[in-house]
């Protein structure tokens, strides 16, 4: 079972960051796999116990151990990570543009990869990570990470149109993926080559692109909110047009299809609590 507490962050951080959440689990002798198939958004991992885990690519090798790290987004599979030990890890769940527009960093640069946090806040990231350690409740984890990232997204230069491609970006992210680009681009008074264009230039990747890994994600997390509906069931709910279409999204997200996903590498129990920012 996963604990797994959350809450909001500063306001003025809502358009760029979905949430902060810790997590604490213990898997004994057991090792849990979570696939790095696709993802609509950033994850920055902060390890507060057992420092590591393990990660395969996606032929099956063993290439080495993270710890605190960003892991941006996915969009073909990337392997999967195997967990083992007495876990607690605090971590900020980036939307589509936060990195960019907190940080400064060509989100293009950074797709498919897990970065050493290191290379992203230098000695910071150890300093982070021993103030949190000492923090009981996730709610001081929020002020500390409140101050640090407030500094930051007001230290950058934006675009003019950076707050326009985050309210795109929160629609689409909004509506599951199941929305007319074609349409947004003409709500937004944007041809559509210029909302592709200042898209990528926030994002990393297209905004067809983004539309179809955030459908695909939130068919995966209706499956595991839901394990009893059945694939037909997620197939029409999530918008595909039959299950060859489902089938052929998931496989080139994840290399496998949605029986073999969810056998094997079956989700983790979860139990989410919100808390409320005081």
């Amino acid at each position: 079972m996963v604990s797994t507490s959350q809450i909001k962050p500063a306001l003025i951080l809502q358009p760029f960051i979905s949430c902060y959440a810790l997590r604490e689990f213990n898997t004994g002798n057991l090792s849990m796999p979570r696939p790095m198939h696709a993802v609509h958004e950033y994850y920055m991992t902060f390890f507060l116990k057992d420092q590591f885990c393990d990660v395969e690519n996606a032929a099956g090798k063993f290439v080495g151990k993270y710890s605190n790290s960003l892991t941006t987004f996915f969009t073909e599979p990337n392997g999967c990570t195997y967990w083992k030990g007495n876990y607690r890890v605090f971590c900020v769940q980036f939307k589509s543009t936060g990195i960019f527009a907190i940080f400064g960093i060509s989100q293009k640069i950074l797709l498919d990869t897990i970065v050493p946090l290191d290379d992203i806040l230098g000695n910071d990231s150890k300093q982070l990570t021993e103030q949190f350690e000492s923090c009981k409740e996730i709610s001081q984890m929020g002020v500390l990470m409140n101050e640090y990232l407030i500094k930051r997204l007001l230290y950058q230069k934006h675009t003019s149109y950076t707050v326009a491609i985050a309210a795109i970006a929160n629609i689409i992210f909004q509506k599951k993926g199941l929305i007319s680009i074609e349409r947004l681009a003409l709500d937004t008074n944007m041809s559509l080559r210029n909302l592709e264009r200042k898209f990528i230039n926030e994002v990393g990747i297209p905004p067809k692109l983004y539309a179809r890994i955030t459908r695909f994600y939130n068919a995966l997390e209706n499956k595991m909110l839901h394990p009893g509906k059945s694939w037909t069931d997620i197939t029409y709910e999530n918008g595909y047009y039959d299950q060859s279409h489902f089938i052929r999204e998931v496989k080139s997200f994840s290399a496998k299809t949605p029986e073999e996903l969810f056998n094997d590498t079956p989700p983790p129990t979860e139990k989410f609590t919100e808390v409320t920012s005081s």
